[in-house]
């Protein structure tokens, strides 16, 4: 679906990804596998080995999860083997919530929770620039309110 249209003539107005933070834990695993060579040689490489093994895991996840926005709907689809598609009509979208911690502020990555009418409740994590998604799943582009409830004061 990278030449822009989805399925039904649906124009794709955004796609988003998955932050690259998916890559910490496995890294992390990685140094500290670094580190135990000079203590025990052996959990180090049984570190290295799960960390590499790991970095495959979360690179295999950011290259096959799409997130995309169309004109009429957002869909979700991970995984090749075991494949999970979700797809929600935006005209059926109650809310859309929006959670980062401080270091999700600081590099800029986020869970997203889209409530359906109904009560269908998904969860996105770690994705990229999770306002600009929201945003554009909210209004497809527009600008958003100054503040909630709140008109925007008048300019002078």
């Amino acid at each position: 679906m990278s030449d822009g249209k989805a399925p039904g003539d649906e124009a794709i107005a955004y796609e988003a990804q998955l932050h690259p933070v998916i890559f910490a834990p496995p890294v992390v695993i990685f140094v500290g596998g670094i580190a135990a060579i000079f203590f025990n040689p052996l959990a180090a490489i049984a570190l290295l080995l799960f960390s590499i093994v790991a970095i495959v895991g979360a690179y295999w996840k950011l290259s096959t999860t799409r997130i995309i926005v169309t004109n009429q709907r957002v869909i979700y689809r991970t995984g090749v083997i075991g494949r999970r598609t979700i797809e929600m009509s935006k005209d059926k979208i109650e809310s859309i919530d929006v959670s980062q911690s401080i270091l999700g502020r600081l590099f800029d990555f986020g869970s997203l929770t889209v409530k359906g009418t109904g009560g269908g409740i998904e969860a996105i994590h770690n994705v990229a620039a999770p306002f600009a998604l929201r945003n554009r799943v909210a209004g497809e582009g527009s600008e958003p309110a100054w503040m909630p409830g709140i008109s925007e004061p008048a300019k002078t």
